[in-house]
């Protein structure tokens, strides 16, 4: 019998808090309610990332983060997350992925909706790793109009 799966709250939380840091680099919660990036490696252009705040509280903010692949690349897909920030605790966390919301901790599996039994886990470590790439490899959309 297979070893039922156990979440890793530390790790949760530690990459719930690393998202939050790293999302606030990438959104300042601009007035027209959405900012978006070009993606560029190696000279060549891949994609861009589109952020849009759908609700905003006095505690918490929704966002839909929205990755645009243009080229077929190995690396990228076509992504598009919620991503729920709570900034009286710093921490954010995916709510819902292509579309699909995610809730709980762990999965059995096989499950109706083939959630991985890790899906939460695996859904913020790819925030982690998205927003990561935009850092880093991301350039102003509205930088580049402006120089034309």
């Amino acid at each position: 019998m297979p070893r039922r799966y156990v979440a890793d709250l530390q790790r949760l939380q530690r990459d719930a808090a690393a998202n939050y840091l790293l999302l606030q680099r990438l959104w300042k919660a601009p007035e027209e309610g959405w900012i978006s990036f070009g993606l560029r490696h190696a000279g060549r252009d891949l994609g861009s990332l589109t952020l849009r705040q759908l609700e905003r509280t006095r505690w918490t903010e929704l966002l839909e983060l929205q990755l645009d692949v243009t080229r077929s690349h190995p690396f990228l897909q076509p992504a598009l997350l919620q991503v729920r920030s709570y900034h009286d605790v710093r921490l954010s966390e995916v709510t819902a992925f292509q579309k699909r919301q995610t809730r709980e901790g762990r999965y059995s599996y096989p499950n109706e909706e083939m959630f991985h039994p890790d899906e939460k886990v695996q859904v913020n470590t790819f925030l982690g790793e998205t927003l990561r790439f935009a850092l880093d490899k991301g350039y102003s959309l509205e930088l580049e109009a402006s120089d034309d």
